[in-house]
């Protein structure tokens, strides 16, 4: 063979040119696939880079303003509609705060992009993304590749084989083309110059440019995509800051953008204007109306100031703000407030052919620390002395510590409503003959961090006044009948008239008593010294417990005014004698006078009779002598968390 090849110089050229061509196949092989690995590779980060960028801002936006779930929100969206991406997690703090992982990721090959997450329009850092983005469709684009590159190298080796004469001029336009390949880049176009053969070069030339046509068709699909995505971003954004920044009835700034305002500001003065009474226009005349008034209000009080300061906000319902970016002096301030309440006071606003005008009530800060809440509290002043305005002054101090105290016993309530933390303590009610135990009166108390309980009269006002009051009752309840459900002794819990006007309060202790089977043993106390004013409901209500097998007491009676009418109209069972007729026995002769009346007035209608505070062995002769029934007090025992269960029935 190899002499045949010596002495042909022809089979020789063709052996070398066979076996050079082979190489420069594999050479042209390995070029293409490598080219094409790379930009296809540079194409899909960019794209993820790209698709980043335009989820950045969004992300910033709501992690800046603590909307985590609006942060998780926008990365289900992306990673469920977005194939490509197959995670996203965000971390702040060294935390995560919002992720999303397909569970196919795990199968498929991916690449991980990391980039800093900055504050909006700052460059201070506020946490990190990470995207896991999928290279499926780049091995999609790959294969593609890969069967034009064979394509081209099988047309070159059919040329070779059946046009070996034309070596040189097939060889000269391929290398050619192998040579722009190898510097190819989908930003830089190729044009290839044998596109209009019609040969197999031309056929391989117009499938390049076919392919490089897509490739930029593609790239061209994909930044609008980008561009639409970055455009819907933006506009969701600018939607959700209108929404969080602008009161929709006033489109007034609101209370996010005054709080954000005010801490942009040096110093500042602030004004909170309360309209006084503003519920009796919307029972009168309807919320709808109401509505409109507080928007033409809105609108006659911004038209009062033609310059940048002071701005107004509508803090809440029927409460706006205007605010300074200087500190004022409080002769300044009371000028205003006297020009702001004769404007306002003159102002009319109509309703049908009705003209209507509204009276308001002020508070002032005159400084930039704690503005918002000293103005509330000057405010408060102002409706509780009934004048136009008040000015936050350091007399006030005091006001501000109890506000800020009751703020923190509200954290507390909550605190030891969700650590459980609300308990009954029982204090036995005795009978004056025998000395033991018929029942239990169940007090409520909460337990500190170290277990040691607080008494209501440290919390139970303002558990009423905000509103957890319901809470502490329905888990009274609940935690009594389970103590008692298996014992013989009663047990009184004590009801306010707001519990009892209260239907879901009423519907739960009903399904409670059932559900326990403890009617009989139970003793609802009302607590008499609160009045009765809605006497029909009241009424109606304990008569129902009564027919249901429940006994009734009144608390408290004899303080203050005691409306005996209710002894006679009432289902009373028990008549629990208000402890300070009981302390000053003693020494008050009024005390036995009344105790007295009552005693015989309660055994004429077959009524026992409780006397608490029984603290002294003098008392309790006292009160014994005089025909009560049962007493209750420390001379007897302290409330506490665990009683006996047994008890004397009479």
């Amino acid at each position: 063979m190899f002499k045949a090849l010596n002495k042909s110089v022809t089979r020789r050229i063709l052996f070398y040119f066979l076996l050079v061509s082979a190489a420069l196949i594999i050479a042209i092989f390995f070029a293409f696939e490598e080219a094409g690995k790379v930009a296809f590779k540079n194409m899909e980060k960019e794209k993820a880079e790209v698709m980043m960028r335009a989820i950045k801002p969004s992300i910033a936006m709501n992690l800046y303003l603590g909307f985590t779930n609006k942060v998780q929100n926008i990365i289900d969206d992306i990673v469920e509609n977005q194939s490509n991406i197959l995670g996203i997690t965000v971390v702040k703090d060294g935390k995560v705060v919002a992720s999303k992982v397909k569970k196919e990721s795990y199968d498929k090959d991916y690449f991980i992009i990391t980039d800093t997450i900055f504050k909006p329009n700052l460059k201070e850092p506020l946490g990190r993304l990470h995207v896991i983005y999928s290279y499926e469709h780049y091995n999609k684009l790959m294969d593609k590749y890969e069967k034009l590159i064979w394509f081209f190298l099988g047309g070159i080796t059919v040329m070779l084989a059946l046009f070996s004469v034309y070596l040189d001029q097939l060889l000269s336009p391929l290398k050619k083309i192998a040579l722009a390949l190898r510097n190819y880049s989908h930003k830089d176009p190729l044009k290839f110059d044998f596109s209009k053969r019609e040969d197999e070069i031309g056929a391989i030339s117009q499938a390049l440019e076919s392919m490089q046509q897509k490739i930029i068709n593609h790239n061209k699909k994909q930044e609008n995509v980008n561009k639409q995505l970055e455009q819907l971003v933006k506009e969701k954004t600018e939607e959700l800051k209108s929404r969080f920044y602008i009161d929709t009835l006033t489109m007034l700034p609101n209370r996010f953008k005054l709080q954000e305002d005010l801490e942009e500001l040096e110093q500042a003065t602030l004004i909170i204007i309360n309209i006084d009474d503003f519920k009796e226009i919307n029972d009168l005349f309807g919320h709808k109306n109401g509505d409109k008034i507080l928007k033409t209000f809105a609108q006659k009080l911004r038209g009062l100031f033609s310059t940048n300061y002071p701005r107004l906000y509508r803090l809440s319902g029927d409460e706006f703000v205007l605010l300074f970016n200087r500190s004022m002096a409080k002769s300044d301030v009371e000028k205003f407030l006297d020009l702001l309440a004769e404007k306002i006071e003159n102002m009319v606003f109509l309703y049908g052919d009705k003209e209507l005008s509204l009276r308001t009530s002020m508070g002032a800060a005159l400084s930039k620390e704690g503005a918002l809440e000293k103005a509330d509290i000057a405010l408060k002043k102002a409706k509780k002395l009934r004048k136009p305005y008040e000015i936050y002054n350091i007399d006030d101090k005091v006001v501000e510590e109890q506000y800020k105290k009751n703020i923190e016993w509200i954290k507390r309530l909550k605190k030891s409503i969700e650590l459980d933390r609300v308990v009954p303590y029982f204090q036995p009610i005795v009978n004056v003959h025998t000395l033991e135990p018929k029942g239990y009166e169940s007090l409520v108390r909460i337990l500190d961090d170290e277990g040691k309980p607080i008494p209501p009269a440290e919390f139970l006002y303002i558990a009423k006044k905000s509103r957890l009051y319901f809470h502490l009752t329905k888990i009274m309840i609940e935690k009594s009948c389970e103590y008692f459900k298996e014992s013989n002794c009663s047990f009184s819990i004590n009801l306010s008239i707001e519990d009892i006007l209260n239907p879901s309060m009423a519907q739960f202790l009903e399904q409670t008593i059932k559900r326990y089977d403890i009617s009989e043993r139970i003793i609802l106390e009302v607590v008499e010294s609160e009045g009765i004013d809605n006497y029909e409901v009241v009424s109606k209500f304990l008569f129902k417990m009564k027919d249901l097998g429940c006994q009734i007491a009144i608390d408290d009676f004899g303080s203050g005014y005691s409306n005996f009418e209710h002894i006679l109209k009432l289902p009373i069972d028990y008549i629990k004698i208000d402890g300070s007729l009981v302390m000053n026995i003693e020494t008050d002769p009024n005390s036995t006078i009344i105790i007295s009346a009552i005693v015989d007035l309660a055994k004429k209608k077959g009524i026992k009779t409780v006397s608490e505070y029984v603290s002294s062995k003098e008392i309790f002769e006292r009160v014994k002598y005089l025909g009560v029934d049962y007493v209750q007090g420390f001379y007897f025992a302290e409330p506490q968390q665990f009683v006996e269960k047994e008890c004397l029935v009479d």
